[in-house]
Parts: structure tokens; sequence; C-alpha cells
């Protein structure tokens, strides 16, 4: 992304960039530190825990390589384990009434996740990860066209590569 002088390629750090510079108001990304702080640590998990664990089920087989075991699974169920968390009782991942920046990157991943349908992940067992995929998917706006399009065609690829 380029803004003037500002030159940034990492998705989250864009996003944060983003709002702080051209939101109308905080709701994306709380400025009260402790929301902001929670707000932070769902992106860092997305990016350092549930998306890498995620990419380590995906890739190999994307690639050319072996289907991953059970090690590997069993971490993204960790990690599914830890979002159900997040988004108990109906909140989103940060504990806010209103979608942040934090939910935007999980849900890229998540929705990603369910376009592959990772054999022996059975996402259903995470209802308050439904629940709250339903939510984050009517508030987001073009969500087909700026998400769901994109995850498709990589979980379409991804099942493509599986072996017979």
């Amino acid at each position: 992304m380029v803004d003037g002088e500002v030159v940034l390629n990492e998705s989250r750090a864009i996003a944060a960039y983003l709002v702080n510079k051209y939101g109308k108001d905080d709701k994306l990304y709380p400025k009260d530190p402790v929301t902001r702080a929670r707000v932070d640590q769902r992106l860092y998990f997305d990016m350092g825990a549930f998306y890498e664990a995620f990419g380590k089920c995906i890739y190999p087989v994307m690639f050319g390589g072996a289907v991953p075991g059970k090690d590997e699974l069993d971490k993204v169920k960790e990690n599914l384990g830890w979002l159900d968390d997040f988004v108990k009782n109906g909140k989103f991942s940060a504990g806010t009434d209103c979608l942040t920046i934090g939910d935007l990157s999980l849900l890229a991943t998540y929705s990603t996740m369910l376009a592959c349908g990772i054999p022996g992940l059975d996402l259903a067992e995470y209802k308050n990860v439904e629940v709250w995929y339903q939510k984050c998917v009517k508030l987001v706006p073009n969500y087909q066209k700026v998400c769901h399009e994109g995850a498709a065609v990589m979980g379409g690829f991804y099942k493509s590569k599986l072996p017979a």
C-alpha cells in the first residue's frame, strides 16, 4: 500500500494505519488502551498462531508436499478453540460489541479455512465461531467480493491438490 510517503506491505499493519488515519471513529480500532491491546493481541494471534497453524496444514499440499499429520491438525483445532473462546457470549473477538480490525483479520483466515474444507477438521464443533462468522459476514460491506471470492479460489486450489 502506498499513501503519499507511507509504504506498507502487511495487511494487518495496513488496516491499523488506514483506520488510524481515515477512520470516522475508533470503533474498528478502539483508542482505549485495554481494548486496543485486545484488538492488537487478536491481530498478532491471527498472524502468529491461527494463520500459521492453518498454513502448515494447507501449504504443503498446495505445493506438492505430503498431507500434514495429526500434530498439525491438532494445532489448528487448538487455535480454533482459542477463537471459539474469544467470541463466546455473542461478542466479537476482542470482547467488544462491535467489529474491529482484529475480527476482519481473523475473518479472512477463517473464511479461507472454511473454503478449504480440510479433511479431519470439523468446523461445526466451534459453535461460537460459527455465530461470530455469520455475524461478521452480515456486517462486512461487500463480503462476497472482498473476502469470500478469494477464499473460494484458494480453497478450490487446495482441494485440487489433495491426493485422491
